[in-house]
C-alpha cells in the first residue's frame, strides 16, 4: 500500500492534485494506494507524555487516541509514504506539522544506537506547493530541509522531493487584494508548467513502486 497524506486544508487544491498524480503513477505499476486528507481528521499534536518511550510500554506507538491513531498504525504497514503540503510562512501547514510531531516522535528513541523504531526501510516522498516564484522558494527552502532529514532517517533512505511553485490560488483574482502577485505570470505558469509538475508527480509515484 502506498499512502499519501495531504496536509492542505483544500481537498481539491494544488497539493491534492499532485498527490493524486503520485498515486496514479503508483497504481500504474500495480500498487494499491490510499489518499488521506488530514483536514478530515480530528487530532492534535504531540502532548509530550513520553508513553512511546516508556520502558516496558508500547514503544514506537503513540498513546493518544484520536483521529490520527488509525493512520499512524496503518503507516507501519505501508510500502511507501508520501507527505504533501503547501508552504505557509516558509514551512508546512500546522496540520502537517502536528501529524509529523506524532509520527516522527513516536518512532524515535533517546538512545545512542538503534534510535529509530519504524519497523522497516521503505521509500518516501515529499510534495511541496508554493505560491512564490522559484527564486523565492530557493531563498527559504532551508526551512523545510529538517523534514526531509528526519523522514529519511526514520524510514532508512532519503525521500524524493518535488517542488511546485507559482501556485494558482484563486479562480478569480479580482475578488481579492492581491496586487503583489503577478496574475498573468501565475496563469501562464499554470498552463505551461503545472502540467509538467503533474507528470513529474506521476513518474515519482511509479518510481516509489519500482
Amino acid at each position: 500500500m502506498i499512502i499519501a497524506i495531504n496536509g492542505s486544508p483544500r481537498k481539491k487544491g494544488n497539493t491534492a492534485t499532485l498527490l493524486g498524480y503520485v498515486l496514479e503513477g503508483a497504481r500504474s505499476k500495480g500498487a494499491p494506494t490510499e489518499l488521506v486528507h488530514l483536514c478530515d481528521l480530528n487530532y492534535r499534536g504531540c502532548v509530550s507524555c513520553f508513553a512511546c518511550k516508556h520502558k516496558g510500554g508500547n514503544l514506537g506507538h503513540c498513546a493518544l487516541h484520536d483521529g490520527l491513531s488509525g493512520l499512524l498504525e496503518r503507516l507501519r504497514d505501508a510500502e511507501a509514504i508520501v507527505l504533501g503540503s503547501p508552504i505557509y510562512y516558509w514551512d508546512v501547514t500546522g496540520a502537517m506539522r502536528s501529524f509529523m510531531e506524532r509520527f516522527f516522535f513516536s518512532n524515535m528513541l533517546y538512545t545512542k544506537q538503534n534510535r529509530w523504531l519504524f519497523p522497516k526501510r521503505i521509500p518516501s516522498a515529499l510534495v511541496y506547493t508554493w505560491g512564490s516564484p522559484e527564486e523565492g522558494v530557493r531563498k527559504y527552502d532551508g526551512f523545510v530541509r529538517t523534514t526531509e532529514k528526519y523522514l529519511g532517517m526514520m524510514l532508512g533512505m532519503p525521500p524524493a522531493v518535488l517542488y511546485s511553485v507559482n501556485s494558482l490560488q484563486f479562480n478569480d483574482y479580482s475578488r481579492y487584494e492581491t496586487d503583489a502577485l503577478d496574475e498573468e505570470a501565475i496563469r501562464k505558469h499554470r498552463r505551461e508548467v503545472f502540467p509538467q509538475d503533474c507528470q513529474k508527480a506521476f513518474e515519482l509515484g511509479a518510481s516509489l513502486v519500482s
